[in-house]
């Protein structure tokens, strides 16, 4: 009898498993009070409130949110860039600078990395108060060190012969250096830096439903409410503003060789820096810490979390990391491969969309009405969310693979389901699942969202302990969440050089 190997394809199903314990406990905690209000949810997505008095609110919290949005996105892609220069090893092998320096920084960006925008806004509130300057901050300081990331591991791929051969010609070290990262990064922001304005809208409506401001606040007064018509109004205004940037976005070509795109791309990045840094300074100066009472509160407070309960909080938040990437990995493939066809493809594209568009808080909130808090809803919320993010992937990748070998097996006789399987998506289960691993990094990172509202792991945990001034706690559960997100980087890190 043959083994059974595992390989790629089987790879990408095997998370699918995880449904059998989630669905046990779901089904246990479900009560179907809730399914007048989850039904009503639905039916107003098709009869959005539209009058002049939303019509002008909604104007005017798209203009918050892209404010906030497009600041956090300018700055932490120009300070990502700088850091992600002054992070790479030909920056250091260019300067003579010691090798120890730049693994300083890459920790110092790891660790601020590794903590979501959501708890850096949270703890932020907690000291300043609600601040429109709260959501920029909050969003920059994950964001740049994810940028950094990204522009260092362009710069890695540089030759360090190119900068050997233009120093030959005796020109400055800062000048050789310019001349040789230009087009990589360059690039990179064409690839990688408007996708991150995506993002980093998102992120302003997430921190919205916290009180910051933007269309993410009226999402949250509108749940509250139960208003799901004026909701519906303000979700599809949101998709409106996303699927539109992304248009505008594709439309716009870069050329690294063009001057006058060069000199408007020094001026807008040096005028950012000089902003930015007088923008902080006057935020710094001009806001107390009244909540805060001085820093030395943090060695005076005490800490009633016990041993055990803080180790079960870990272990939540680890178990919840993994339920909720099995889901993302495994749905998308399972769901296009079962239902095949053109017609179940358009209505899988489009809840893959809702799932991305509706923030994760309110997923969650709207399952809430007919189903007890618990670990398994909260890992179904953030997995489904990513599930629709990874499904644009795959369909994206799929759209572009060579088609011929599932013809070749569609003219065998060979069933449509399995023709996909083995003729498209076996082709394109290990970048798929490269991909997941990236993504898997993101998921540790949002099990804070989810458990701030579901009342699972470290996220609750820290809601709790900032609500009451335990500074003490809060330091141990962000070095707790901190450690677990760095240790699965390190981890994802890995599988993905694995399958690269």
């Amino acid at each position: 009898m043959n083994k059974l190997k595992l390989n790629y394809t089987s790879l990408s199903f095997l998370p699918i498993l995880v449904f059998i314990p989630l669905g046990y406990q779901l089904t246990n905690n479900i009560h179907f009070g809730g399914f007048k209000l989850f039904q009503e949810f639905l039916i107003s997505a098709f009869n959005p409130k539209i009058d002049n008095e939303i019509f002008i609110t909604v104007i005017n919290r798209l203009n918050e949110t892209i404010l906030i949005g497009f600041f956090s996105w300018l700055v932490s892609i120009i300070f990502g860039a700088i850091f992600g220069i002054i992070s790479s090893n030909i920056f250091f092998k260019i300067f003579n600078i010691p090798n120890f320096f730049c693994r300083i920084i890459r920790f110092f960006l790891t660790i601020i990395r590794s903590i979501h925008e959501v708890v850096w806004g949270i703890l932020l509130m907690q000291i300043y108060g609600i601040n429109f300057s709260i959501g920029i901050i909050a969003i920059c300081i994950p964001y740049i060190a994810v940028n950094s990331k990204v522009f260092s591991e362009q710069l890695e791929t540089i030759d360090y012969k190119s900068f050997e051969s233009i120093n030959q010609i005796n020109a400055s070290k800062f000048s050789s250096l310019l001349t040789i990262i230009w087009n990589p990064i360059i690039n990179t922001f064409k690839n990688f830096g408007l996708y991150r304005l995506e993002c980093s809208i998102r992120s302003t409506v997430i921190l919205g439903l916290f009180g910051i401001g933007g269309i993410g606040t009226s999402i949250f007064l509108s749940f509250q409410t139960l208003n799901f018509r004026e909701l519906w109004t303000y979700l599809w205004s949101l998709a409106i503003l996303i699927i539109l940037s992304g248009l505008i976005f594709k439309k716009i070509k870069f050329n690294s060789t063009n001057k006058i795109l060069s000199i408007f791309f020094i001026a807008v990045f040096f005028i950012t820096i000089l902003f930015s840094f007088s923008y902080f300074l006057y935020f710094i100066f001009n806001n107390n810490f009244e909540n805060f009472n001085s820093v030395f509160s943090l060695f005076k407070s005490s800490s009633d979390l016990g041993l055990f309960d803080f180790l079960k909080l870990v272990l939540e938040t680890i178990i919840l990391s993994l339920l909720s990437t099995g889901i993302a990995i495994s749905l998308p493939p399972l769901v296009i491969g079962i239902f095949n066809n053109n017609t179940s493809e358009i209505f899988i594209k489009i809840f893959a969309f809702l799932l991305r568009l509706i923030p994760t808080p309110v997923i969650l909130l709207i399952l809430l009405t007919f189903n007890n808090p618990s670990l398994s809803l909260a890992a179904l919320t953030l997995g489904l969310h990513n599930a629709g993010i990874t499904s644009k992937l795959l369909f994206t990748n799929l759209k572009n693979q060579d088609r011929r070998n599932y013809i070749a097996m569609k003219s065998l006789g060979i069933s449509k389901k399995t023709s996909w399987l083995l003729g498209l998506f076996s082709q394109q289960a290990k970048s798929y699942l490269a991909y997941c691993a990236y993504r898997s990094d993101i998921i540790i990172r949002e099990t804070a969202i989810v458990g701030v509202i579901g009342s699972v792991g470290l996220g609750w945990q820290l809601k709790e302990s900032l609500s009451s001034f335990a500074w003490q706690e809060v330091t141990i559960v962000l070095i707790a969440y901190s450690s677990i997100a760095v240790f699965g980087e390190l981890i994802n890190g890995k599988i993905k050089n694995s399958l690269t």
